[in-house]
């Protein structure tokens, strides 16, 4: 399920706004339009969608509640946990938004947010059929985070440890993960939509995102692509192993057919 990704980069903010203005239907609204502007002047530490401050150590963009960690490379990014907010592309009729969301969809008794919708049953459930029409959505990352679940090294039976991977493109491009947004109680809300896992990710878990390559971004938000298609989409992503901590507070609700997470601070497998 989806828990974790990559906060986006100044830069990235710039890739994506570039690919989306090169779509047909063109990119309309940009509530992150200050991002790559020549006055850095104008962007503060504590605006909703600015940069963080010179002094901290984070080189991505700013998201409201994001935390961060330190990569295999050495960079240190924000990551983007449930109920963070965070930039996501929409379409609104007939034109393109980039806009910021708060990640999972709150849950109808207000306890936790559902934050996955599995492609296989989503036009089933309740709560996601009435967004395949018009909630559709992209979530651009440059890379998620999935846990990998093996013996310990002791070998002693019953006892396992999880192995934080961050899963990329092969040639290091951005990801776009399919999704739906509606209209929540604290504004726009999205969740990912997930599919079973190929290529290596197979070994990884038993999840993952909907990939949309470029050229099927469009066909996507516009509706021209069916639901049925997102399980037999393919994508060749490409998994690290991480040093970090584990955790185990994850609660699935899969009533709903989406996966729920409770506290956002809580270490969850992702897809």
């Amino acid at each position: 399920m989806c828990g974790r990704y990559s906060a986006l980069t100044e830069d990235e903010i710039i890739e994506i706004r570039e690919i989306l203005r090169n779509l047909t239907l063109g990119l309309a609204v940009d509530e992150f339009e200050n991002a790559g502007d020549s006055s850095r002047e104008s962007i503060h530490s504590d605006d909703q969608f600015g940069l963080p401050a010179e002094n901290t150590t984070h080189d991505a963009f700013s998201v409201d509640g994001a935390q961060s960690s330190g990569l295999s490379t050495g960079v240190i990014r924000r990551e983007v946990f449930p109920t963070n907010y965070s930039p996501v592309v929409t379409c609104n009729g007939d034109e393109f938004a980039m806009q910021n969301a708060r990640f999972g969809f709150e849950k109808w008794d207000g306890k936790g947010v559902i934050i996955n919708a599995r492609a296989e049953t989503v036009k089933d459930k309740s709560m996601f059929k009435g967004r395949i029409d018009k909630g559709r959505c992209v979530i651009p990352t440059s890379g998620y985070f999935e846990w990998k679940t093996q013996d310990t090294d002791s070998g002693e039976k019953g006892k396992k440890k999880k192995i934080k991977h961050l899963i990329k493109d092969k040639q290091g491009n951005l990801l776009f993960m399919a999704g739906l947004w509606r209209e929540g109680l604290e504004g726009k809300e999205f969740v990912v939509i997930t599919k079973e896992p190929v290529g290596s990710i197979v070994d990884i878990h038993n999840r993952m995102p909907v990939m949309l390559r470029t050229d099927q971004l469009e066909s996507w938000l516009s509706g021209e692509m069916s639901i049925e298609e997102l399980s037999g989409l393919e994508f060749e992503c490409l998994g690290t192993p991480m040093e970090e901590p584990s955790y185990n507070n994850l609660h699935v609700d899969k009533d709903n057919g989406g996966e729920q997470q409770t506290n956002a601070n809580d270490q969850i497998s992702l897809f």
